[in-house]
């Protein structure tokens, strides 16, 4: 028989209907969140296994069935050794399985944008005879939801952390056994599923007790997620400084023969403009302008030569 293949996008549903169809016998692995496990023999559904319900053995050690050091000694495939053993009837155990293979199910199904992977001749580990159809399990399931939505609409409080309000304003609150467990065993962090794990009850009705404490107001619904992101802050390296050029040097100014003022070599014709640091009081009316005297320069060698 060659593996099934499934298209994609296709829904836990609808793979488990088409393995139901081909008869097929084995696992079908739901990869996502919470996902599981669904198991079949000759296309029919024999157990169901999922992170977010508990599994067989954990249901009958919560009720004080079977002691957990029985879980211990016991073979795989057990069964018919608990049956034989006499800690369970052979309708316990059958029950028992019947009831998390649906409050697994209903997990399992409800996976959004699931990978599958279906794995042919393996078995569920509890070795137990008792089966249901696919239609049965999918009809089931959806029963589930509707129920979920009569009580309360909203599925913000199905997976998040279970907070009791600690004021609800009431005068009197009723509690069932099973919201009471609820309340007592809730402490902002477990979940609903982890909750069931906890108390060893069904994932599935400790989900739709919670709603109702939330329709009661006796739950603190979560924060909506806020849709804006944060902004992200990115420190860029300051840039690393350019060498700034040194400027060319300027050409030094040249002393007016006969004067005590220097000319700018750069400046334009026409208007003379004086040097930068010249006072215009050190300048002597027409010293840029008229020609040396020879006699005030054989006035001062006499008197540099009077120094030496």
């Amino acid at each position: 028989m060659p593996k099934p293949r499934f298209a994609r996008g296709t829904t836990p549903a609808k793979a488990l209907t088409q393995l139901a169809k081909e008869g097929a016998t084995g696992a079908l692995t739901v990869h996502g969140e919470p996902g599981g496990v669904l198991f079949l023999r000759d296309g029919l559904v024999n157990g169901c296994e999922s992170p977010a319900a508990p599994s067989v053995d954990r249901l009958l050690t919560a009720c004080e069935k079977v002691d957990e050091r029985v879980w211990e000694t016991i073979p795989s495939r057990p069964a018919r050794a608990l049956v034989e053993g006499g800690h369970v009837t052979a309708a316990e155990i059958e029950l028992c399985a019947v009831q998390a293979l649906y409050d697994a199910a209903f997990f399992v199904l409800s996976t959004a944008r699931a990978e599958l992977r279906f794995d042919e001749g393996i078995e569920h580990w509890l070795g137990a005879d008792g089966t249901v159809t696919a239609d049965q399990v999918c009809d089931h399931v959806a029963r589930q939801r509707r129920m979920l939505d009569e009580v309360h609409p909203s599925e913000a409080t199905d997976l998040a952390p279970v907070v009791p309000v600690l004021r609800p304003g009431l005068d009197r609150v009723l509690l069932s056994g099973l919201q009471w467990e609820i309340v007592l065993h809730a402490d902002g962090q477990r979940t609903p599923q982890e909750l069931a794990g906890l108390l060893g009850r069904s994932a599935y009705a400790v989900t739709l007790d919670v709603r109702r404490l939330a329709a009661a107001g006796l739950v603190t619904p979560p924060a909506p997620a806020s849709s804006e992101e944060e902004p992200i802050s990115v420190v860029l390296p300051e840039p690393a400084p350019t060498p700034q050029e040194e400027p060319p040097a300027e050409p030094l100014p040249h002393r007016v023969p006969g004067t005590f003022t220097f000319e700018e070599p750069a400046a334009p014709r026409g208007r003379r403009e004086l040097p930068a640091g010249v006072s215009a009081l050190a300048v002597l009316p027409g010293a840029i302008d008229k020609s040396p005297d020879d006699s005030l320069l054989k006035r001062i060698r006499a008197a540099l030569q009077a120094l030496r």
